[in-house]
């Protein structure tokens, strides 16, 4: 994944956090542990990654961030 993913990865945790919702926030931030450059664990994070969001009510631009990252995860990981 590249450096611009985890700059709005990052920006999409920022907004939870801001928004109040801590839970989502420690869950997106648990499923990241899956890419961490000694496995190849992006299926996991992306599996992690939507069972997370899917539980939550987002909306308005949280709910696009994280619905363009899933998709862009979802391209890298086909691409490779």
């Amino acid at each position: 994944m590249t450096d611009d993913y985890w700059k709005k990865f990052d920006l999409l945790c920022s907004e939870l956090e801001l928004e109040g919702n801590q839970k989502l926030f420690s869950e997106l931030q648990g499923a990241r542990l899956y890419v961490n450059g000694l496995t190849d664990g992006g299926y996991d994070f992306l599996n992690s990654f939507e069972k997370a969001v899917s539980t939550e009510q987002l909306e308005g631009q949280t709910q696009q961030l994280a619905k363009a990252l899933i998709e862009n995860l979802k391209t890298q990981l086909k691409n490779r």
